[in-house]
């Protein structure tokens, strides 16, 4: 069983992940509706991490962010992936398989961890309605 501190932090990492993701790909589109979709989701990502890290902060845990070499696999990884497709769709696609992937490693951890403390629940809750969330407002611009 995991601890509900590890869930936080999962929270915190998926949160950074998806911020990274989003800002990769802003540098790769000018279509406004998209790059309006993509910031809104940052924020929402931006609160999550805070209040993870909030609730981490409170138990004397410190967030631990994810590692570089995983944040530099991603960066290429996306540049790969619009070397040659810079369109809405190409990115809300990529946008899509990065929440999908959120939610399935989101799902394993909370159902890995008896939570007990209501807020962490919210927070997990929370992480995986944005995911869902993200999805269906990518899903307009395939």
């Amino acid at each position: 069983m995991l601890s509900e501190s590890q869930l936080l932090n999962h929270i915190y990492q998926t949160a950074e992940m998806g911020q990274d993701g989003i800002r990769a790909v802003l540098k790769r589109t000018d279509e406004p509706g998209l790059v309006s979709a993509l910031y809104s989701q940052m924020r929402e990502y931006r609160q999550l991490q805070r209040s993870a890290s909030s609730l981490l902060l409170a138990r004397g845990r410190v967030p631990k962010g994810i590692g570089a070499m995983a944040k530099f696999s991603s960066e290429a990884m996306t540049a790969m992936k619009t070397l040659a497709d810079r369109s809405p769709s190409n990115i809300a696609q990529m946008m899509i398989q990065g929440s999908a992937m959120g939610v399935s490693k989101s799902l394993r951890t909370i159902r890995s961890c008896q939570v007990t403390d209501e807020r962490v629940q919210q927070l997990a809750d929370r992480l995986l309605q944005t995911e869902e969330a993200n999805i269906q407002e990518m899903k307009r611009f395939l």
